[in-house]
Order: C-alpha cells, then sequence, then structure tokens
C-alpha cells in the first residue's frame, strides 16, 4: 500500500513558514536533498520551497512512497493520469513524478523521505 509521507508549499517568505511551523506544531528542521527548507514530525515530511515565477502560491505537490513504481505505470496509464511516470533528477529526495488525471503533480519515491 503507498503511504502519503511528503507534502510541499511555496512560500514567498520561506523563513516566515518555517517559523510557523517549527513554532506552532513543533516540527524539526531535517535536512533534505534539493532546494527546499525540510521539516518532520518524524513521519511526514514538508517541503517549504521559495516562490519561483512559474511557481503558484500554496500546495505545490505532495508525495507518495510506494513498494514499486514499475507497478504503477500500467495503472496510473489507464486510469488516465495527465503525464507518464516521469524520472526526477538526482538532487531531489523522490525518483520519480507523475501527474494525476486534474493535472495535481505527486512525487513518488520507493526509498521513502527523511524523517
Amino acid at each position: 500500500m503507498a503511504r502519503i509521507r511528503h507534502l510541499a508549499i511555496v512560500s514567498e517568505n520561506r523563513e516566515r513558514l518555517v517559523k510557523f511551523y517549527t513554532e506552532a506544531f513543533g516540527l524539526k528542521v531535517i535536512d533534505g536533498v534539493g532546494p527546499a527548507i525540510y521539516l518532520s514530525d518524524g513521519y511526514i515530511n514538508l517541503a517549504i520551497i521559495e516562490k519561483r515565477p512559474h511557481y503558484k502560491e500554496g500546495l505545490y505537490h505532495f508525495g507518495m512512497e510506494l513498494d514499486s513504481v514499475d507497478a504503477l505505470r500500467p495503472v496510473a496509464k489507464e486510469l488516465g493520469a495527465k503525464t507518464e511516470v516521469q524520472k526526477r533528477p538526482p538532487n531531489r529526495e523522490a525518483e520519480y513524478r507523475i501527474a494525476d488525471p486534474d493535472g495535481n503533480w505527486i512525487d513518488l519515491s520507493e526509498h521513502g523521505w527523511p524523517v
């Protein structure tokens, strides 16, 4: 069974959002790969991404940890995924990405995210 393990939020003020989540909810800053500031509650990883011109503020994508990306490929295609499974750059936590039928991005990882 797949598990939600990662959410990403785009913000104009990353530091303000990091302060909010660490102080209001007790999330911890953790090491991660890529340009985001990563937080964790010990199970879910929250990436705070700095706003860029082509990014909309708010929830940007979420990540699913799953046993087999290869097993997902035919199922996702059959169910109308907007994109095929795409390989991610090596400087990212997730190895792959896909868009659901509405175009929402989902990061896919077999090894998971740091917690």
